[in-house]
Parts: structure tokens; sequence; C-alpha cells
């Protein structure tokens, strides 16, 4: 394998702010911090906003592990001997971004069309809700491990962290289940056509008041929750990204106070859907039928006219009426916000700091609204081509940058030290026969082991409970994944499960066998191969001695995977530089 080398430029900086005198592998054994991998992940850089130009570099393992480590949750070797047989980087963006069918069933009393609500959905049972619920998410991180060369649950995670809804708010598992799979199909898809869809999602209405939005003869009961958050969190933002000043935007206000009132109106008439898929309906009587004013523009407007409004700002209307910027094409304002999330998702967690003056995004945004043909506007899919294939995703301070989330960190443990569980069931929780304390029936769960890291070590654990985030800004990410106790818990699990105390299985054989003849390395060969697949920042020469002095004999071939491996796994599972990607 080609050997990564330490960037010099970054690597002194690291050894005197993290580790003072002694190594990164010291930081660690005398209680690495959460301090520590921050400082790592701030001192990467090195560079300024550059543009979108594509990337012409050497396109070698260091790059190719880049990618995989962005685009994906974890990279086991096979994976990167497959995608580095696809020849080039094109290639394998294009693979990654294939968009290929997602239709895959996990519960059947979820998808069966005669299950209805409120009839049959069991709303009013919390221990089967709370079971369904849990093995969706089960499911949903089932398909992040079982995902190949493919982008799509990465995509998926980020929009279900940005058009927000919350299992424990919504408490009908089968509008969560749509909800999921909605994300995944417009994951790679069409990001106006998405935000219409999600509007009228039952779990969407349910979530921020939309069906208790309505107008009738008798009643007026607008609702403002949704039409604040589509625009202030789904497709705008608050306000206009430029004129950018040292890192922070200083744009007018996209919107007012009388624009979400009129909003909520035109909104008006959604409920829930009654039936698999359980798209929300609209009722006539519901909706207020008069004249509004929204960003600048009149007229009897209902859920489509507020989409195509949002979506073509700045208007010549709304540049004069509230301020903002001229010469920026009609829909730049959506396409700039789809383009932030997608860059703090992709490249780096503050902006600010790598595209200081928006450079990168604002050739996003326009891209995104002029995408060659056969795309149209709001298509992902080029700006996630020229966004991947661009020479600013691989500048080396890029690399390595970003904090893992816990999702991200699993990933990487169970993909990349090759760790088992039961293969998903996609059966419903079957009745135990026993009631709770309140006389309730309990259920088996079918998913014990997915239970184990979803439930016990991501949402108790580390903090992120898949399909309901914090509240409907989501998680806020970046270093706010790591304290003093999170940080600890992720080097307390990883301990566990490498010493295969935990639910899990870990195989020394299977972890040190994706490595090409493996047994037949000397044991700082080895080690340095299972470094690569796992650390996007090189460990200098000091770290790595360390790390292989955990070995009882560097040097060794013979049974090399049956005894010393497990020390050398675990050791590199609690580095600081673990934490990155």
């Amino acid at each position: 394998m080609e050997r990564r080398t330490f960037l010099t430029s970054t690597g002194a900086g690291l050894l005197g702010s993290v580790a003072g005198a002694g190594s990164l592998l010291s930081a660690f054994t005398q209680n690495a911090t959460a301090a520590s991998v921050i400082k790592i992940a701030r001192n990467r850089f090195v560079i300024q906003s550059e543009d979108l130009s594509p990337y012409a570099g050497a396109w070698g393992d260091i790059q190719i592990h880049h990618l995989l480590r962005r685009a994906m949750f974890g990279v086991p070797e096979s994976q990167f001997t497959a995608a580095q047989a696809l020849g080039s980087m094109d290639a394998v963006v294009t693979q990654l971004l294939d968009n290929a069918d997602v239709t895959k069933n996990p519960l059947p009393s979820l998808v069966s069309s005669t299950v209805t609500w409120p009839n049959t959905i069991p709303k009013g049972n919390p221990n089967l809700l709370q079971m369904e619920n849990q093995e969706i998410v089960n499911w949903c991180f089932d398909r992040m491990m079982q995902e190949n060369l493919s982008i799509r649950q990465k995509m998926t995670l980020m929009w279900t962290n940005h058009f927000v809804t919350g299992s424990s708010t919504v408490n009908v598992s089968a509008w969560m289940y749509y909800y999921l799979i909605m994300c995944m199909q417009y994951a790679v898809g069409n990001f106006k056509d998405f935000a219409t869809a999600m509007s009228t999602s039952s779990a969407m209405l349910n979530y921020l008041n939309g069906d208790q939005n309505y107008v009738t003869s008798k009643t007026s009961n607008v609702n403002e929750n949704f039409a604040r958050e589509l625009m202030e969190l789904f497709t705008l933002g608050i306000t206009f990204p430029f004129p950018i000043v040292n890192g922070v935007p200083q744009g007018n206000p996209n919107y007012t106070q009388t624009d979400i009132e009129n909003s909520g109106r035109a909104l008006t008439g959604w409920v829930e859907g009654t039936t698999a898929p359980f798209a929300g309906q609209f009722i006539a009587s519901r909706h207020d039928a008069t004249s509004k004013t929204f960003l600048s523009d009149t007229g009897n407007w209902a859920l489509d006219d507020i989409i195509n409004i949002i979506f073509s700002q700045p208007t010549s209307e709304s540049v004069s009426a509230l301020g903002l910027p001229s010469g920026y094409p009609e829909g730049y304002t959506s396409a700039f916000w789809a383009s932030n999330k997608i860059y703090k998702t992709f490249v780096y967690y503050n902006p600010a700091v790598t595209d200081p003056n928006g450079i990168i995004r604002d050739a996003m945004a326009r891209l995104m609204l002029n995408p060659p043909n056969p795309y149209k506007a709001f298509d992902l899919a080029p700006v996630m081509q020229a966004l991947l294939t661009s020479a600013h995703f691989y500048n080396p301070a890029v690399i390595g940058a970003q904090i893992k989330s816990p999702c991200e960190y699993m990933g990487s443990l169970v993909r990349e030290f090759g760790l088992t569980y039961t293969p998903f069931v996609p059966d419903d929780p079957s009745p135990t026969g026993q009631n709770d304390g309140n006389g309730t029936p309990t259920y088996n769960d079918t998913n014990p082991e997915l239970t184990y890291i979803t439930n016990r070590i991501m949402n108790n654990g580390l903090g992120q409970q898949l399909l309901n985030p914090p509240n409907v800004a989501g998680w806020p990410g970046g270093e706010n994944w790591l304290s003093a106790g999170s940080f600890q818990n992720r080097q307390n699990y990883s301990n566990a499960i490498l010493n295969k105390k935990s639910q899990l299985t870990f195989s020394e054989d299977t972890y040190a066998g994706q490595i090409a003849n493996a047994g037949t390395l000397e044991e700082s060969v080895l080690f340095g191969d299972l470094e690569e697949v796992s650390l996007a920042v090189p460990l200098g020469p000091i770290e790595s001695t360390g790390t292989y002095g955990l070995a009882k004999n560097p040097t060794k071939t013979d049974d090399v995977i049956g005894t010393d491996v497990p020390t050398f796994a675990v050791a590199l599972s609690q580095l600081p530089e673990f934490q990155l990607l």
C-alpha cells in the first residue's frame, strides 16, 4: 500500500499544541480529551477559499480514502479496493452518486396497504410504538452499514438533520418510516421537489403543527410553526448570505413576520394521510382562500405557490422590498442555503474558516441553478459531482478536519474493524406474552444487537438518536459532538467492543485479514496498513512507533493475528485521530 507522508506543515504544530514534548499517543495514554481532538481538527487548516475548479492532482490512496470517508460511514479495505479498481476520480464519484433503487421494507405492518390511521396504527400502545420506532432506527443504521460505494445514506442522514422531524413528537411509527423513505429517495434528487414533498409529509405535518393550521367558515386557527421553519431552516435562512464580513453573513433579512403570517395562511388545509404511504391530504374547506401578500407577491396563494415564490428569491420585488443585494439570479437564496448545508456536511463544519468569502458555496449555488443537461434547476447531483471532484475538496488541509458524528464513529468501528452483528430481521415485533407495570403488553426486540448500537451507544452514550434530533434545528454537529463525557464514552465503548465485552462480534482474524497476506507481514507493516484504513490524519514517526510498540515484537510475522492485533486495534481506536475523517 502507498504510505502516507506526515504533513510537516501541520504536524509540528499538532505535536506542540496537543501533546507537548510527547506524542499524540502519549496524549491518549494520559487521558486524551475532547479538546485534543478539536485542536487537531482546527489546526489542519492552512488554506483560504479557492474556487470550484476541478482537482488535477495525484489520484492515489490518500484521495480515495478521503472521498470514501466523507461519502460513507467507515471504509473497509474491500470497498477501498473496489473504488481503487474503478481507476479514476470521476468514475468513483459517478458510482457514489448512482441513483439506485432504495425500496427495502423493514417491518411488514408499516407498509401494508391495509394499514390505516388512526384505526389500526397502535398509537395508543406505547410499548409497541417504541419498539417499532426502534426497529426503524435499526434498519436505518443497518442500511448505512450495508451500503456499497454509495453516498445515499450519508446524504439521507444529512437531510434528516435538515428537514427535521422527531419520532418522540410524531408518535406514529409508520409516518416516521415514510419520512425516512422520502429522505432516501430525494437524497441526491431535486431540492425544490424535496421541499414540496416534505411539506405534505404526515410526519412533518404532525411535527410542526401543520395539521393544526386551518381556517373554516366558523373558526380561524392559523398556526405559523411550519411556515416559519420552512423559510428559516429549510429553504432560505434568516438573512441573505452576502455581504460576508470576517466569514459572517451580514445580509438583510430574507423575509418578514408578515411573510410568515401570510404564508401560514396559504399553507392552511393540510392534514396527515390516512393510508400508506401517508402523503398529506388537502381539505379545501380548511384552507384560507383569500388574497395574501407573500415576499412582495400578491394572490390567492396555496402550498405550491409558496414553494414557487420561495424558490424564486431574490426577485426584483423582494430586492426592493427587503433590501436584498441585486445581481443574483432568481432562486439563488435557496440554492445557496442548500449548498451551505452540503458544504458543512462534506467539506468542513465551519465554512467561515475554509470558505470565508463564500466563493465555493456561491459557485455551487450557481451550478445548482444552471446545471448541464439533462439536469434541471435545483438538482443536487451535478453540484455533488463538482464538489467531490474539486481541488478544494482534496486540499490536504481539508483531509482529516471533520469531527465524526456518533453515527460516523460507530460506522468506522463496525466497518473498518470488521465487527459483525446478527443481520437485520425485517419482522414486526412480537408480543412477549407479558405486561409492563401499567398492564400494557410488551414486545420482543427483533434486532437487539442493532439496538445495542443505536440506542445504548449512539443515543444514551454519545448523544445522537437517529430520527429524533434534539429540536427542529437539528444536531449542531462539528465540535459539539465532543465533550469530556462523550469522548470518554467513545473510548470506553471501543475498548469494550474490541476486547470482546459487548453484544457485537470482533474477530482479530477478520480485522487483520482485510490486508492482503496479513499473516506473513511484519507487525510494523501490517499495523501501518491498518492505520491507513482507519486514520484520516497520518501519524508522525513518533506516534507510529508508539502505537506499534504496544505489540510485543514489532518484527514478528508468525501467529501475528492471534496475539498482538487486538491490543493494537484497541490502541488505534482510542487515538484522538480516530475521531476525525
